[in-house]
C-alpha cells in the first residue's frame, strides 16, 4: 500500500451525458484502475443526499448547489488525509469541480498537498478546474491533470487504463 498517495474521486451512476444509464459511473472505474496502478485505496466523494438518477434533474440540482456555492453534507466521514500527494476524480461540471469535491477538500488540509486532477468531460477537457482548485486552495500544489472523455471510459477500458498509466507514469506516481 502506497503510504504517501490518496486517492479521492467523485463519480455519478444513473443517466450520463453521451453514454445513457451507467450502473458505475466514469469516475468511480478510473479509481479502480488507479487505485492498482499505485496500490492505494480510493475514498469516494458522495453526497448525503444523492444526486437523481435522471441526467436532467441532476443537473437542475448541481446548478443551485453552484450558484449557491453550497458545500453539501457527504455520505460518509472524510479520512485524515496524511499523504503528500492525492489523485483527486472528478467530472468537469461548468468548467468546475462538482460541490461536493469542494465539500472534500475544505474538510482536508490541502497545505503543501500536491493535487493531481484526474477529470471526465464530454467536450471540454479539464476546463478551468486546475485553475479553480489552485485558486480556493492557494497553499496546495495543483500538478498538471488528466482529462478524459466519459464516454471513452465506459466504453474503452483497455485504452482509459492506457492513458491512466501513461498519466501517472509520467507524474512520476508508479
Amino acid at each position: 500500500m502506497s503510504k504517501d498517495i490518496a486517492i479521492a474521486f467523485f463519480s455519478r451512476s444513473g443517466e450520463n451525458y453521451k453514454v445513457g444509464s451507467v450502473e458505475k459511473g466514469s469516475g468511480a472505474l478510473i479509481a479502480g484502475m488507479i487505485e492498482k496502478a499505485v496500490d492505494a485505496r480510493a475514498y469516494e466523494i458522495a453526497r448525503k443526499r444523492p444526486y437523481p438518477e435522471s441526467y436532467e434533474e441532476c443537473n437542475k440540482d448541481a446548478e443551485a448547489e453552484r450558484t449557491a456555492n453550497d458545500r453539501p453534507e457527504l455520505r460518509d466521514p472524510v479520512p485524515q488525509v496524511s499523504e503528500k500527494r492525492l489523485i483527486l476524480v472528478y467530472p468537469n461540471w461548468w468548467g468546475d469541480l462538482p460541490m461536493p469535491v469542494y465539500t472534500f477538500l475544505d474538510s482536508i488540509d490541502t497545505d503543501g498537498l500536491e493535487i493531481y486532477p484526474v477529470c471526465t468531460h464530454e467536450g471540454n477537457g479539464i476546463g478551468f478546474t486546475e485553475k479553480c482548485i489552485s485558486q480556493v486552495y492557494p497553499k496546495a500544489k495543483v500538478m498538471k491533470g488528466l482529462a478524459l472523455r466519459g464516454s471513452d471510459v465506459q466504453k474503452d477500458s483497455a485504452g482509459t487504463e492506457a492513458a491512466i498509466t501513461r498519466y501517472l507514469a509520467s507524474a512520476a506516481l508508479i
